[in-house]
């Protein structure tokens, strides 16, 4: 009896072992986090886009420090096993600017010292990536409940990584309007004496019509693959009554953003505003 108890812990380890080792790296992301200190909350989002669907997942570290190591998984949207993502590399300082944001997060903050760092995180997955385009993406959010509850959390800018060919840009486009490109958009409001507001949708577009990220088409899919690549910045209007609110809307929408415009319109007098907005469109 003791021989075939044995070999059965034989046969125990050896599967584990082999379930342990059957995800395959399937991608290396270079993304910047902010930091300040060692007691910095930081959650990692992971996003995989593919062709037949969109999948999002939630970790942590479950150190203060920042540590290379497997990071703890809290969601994932997609199917069993989820992705494993460890952090394999902890960089240097760089400047602030490379996190965008960050120097005003930082001058509101109680503990001004935010620093922008770079990090290398592995993702693992026994996921079948066939086709394309298929795209890994990740950002990471900080903050510091004990000392800066007030500041709210930083979200860091995207990383992407992709083994597919890099998409032509120049069919796309940006537009006020789904049926046709619009760049520029003139809006008229009645003064009623009160804050009022609207709201306004911003449209990717492709070839001059719709690209709808919400088709799990060919065409869709690579609108959600363009979409995800987006890189956007509110300049803001040059009218402080005048105020705009950019809000992302998830990139199986046909929608980009939805900016929501708020005026106040309590001194009862004309006012003309100018607000502006820029959309990147990155290449990998």
């Amino acid at each position: 009896m003791k021989i075939i108890r044995w070999i059965c812990c034989l046969l125990m380890i050896a599967l584990m072992s082999f379930c342990a080792q059957a995800q395959k790296k399937v991608g290396v992301l270079n993304t910047l986090a902010a930091t300040t200190g060692n007691f910095t909350t930081l959650h990692y989002y992971l996003n995989i886009i593919t062709p037949d669907g969109v999948y999002y997942g939630e970790y942590k570290s479950h150190q203060l420090m920042l540590k290379t190591g497997v990071l703890d998984l809290v969601t994932w949207s997609g199917p069993n096993p989820a992705p494993e993502m460890r952090l394999e590399g902890v960089g240097g300082e760089v400047n602030v600017s490379n996190c965008p944001g960050l120097a005003q997060y930082d001058a509101i903050a109680v503990d001004s010292d935010w620093q922008c760092r770079s990090l290398t995180i592995g993702v693992y997955s026994d996921l079948s990536y066939k086709g394309c385009p298929w795209l890994i993406s990740t950002y990471v959010e900080s903050e510091e409940p004990a000392v800066d509850p007030e500041a709210g959390i930083f979200k860091g800018p995207l990383a992407h990584n992709s083994t597919c060919p890099a998409e032509p840009l120049e069919p796309y486009d940006i537009s006020w309007n789904e049926d046709s490109v619009v760049h520029n958009e003139e809006l008229r409001l009645q003064s009623s004496g009160a804050v009022i507001e609207q709201t306004l949708a911003t449209y990717l577009m492709k070839n001059g019509k719709l690209c709808d990220g919400s088709k799990m088409d060919e065409r869709g899919s690579y609108c959600r693959f363009v979409s995800q690549m987006i890189t956007f910045t509110a300049s803001g209007c040059d009218n402080a009554k005048v105020t705009v609110t950019p809000n992302r809307r998830p990139i199986t929408d046909k929608q980009l953003h939805d900016m929501v415009v708020r005026v106040d319109t309590t001194a009862l007098q004309p006012i003309d505003s100018t607000c502006r907005f820029q959309y990147v469109l990155n290449m990998i």
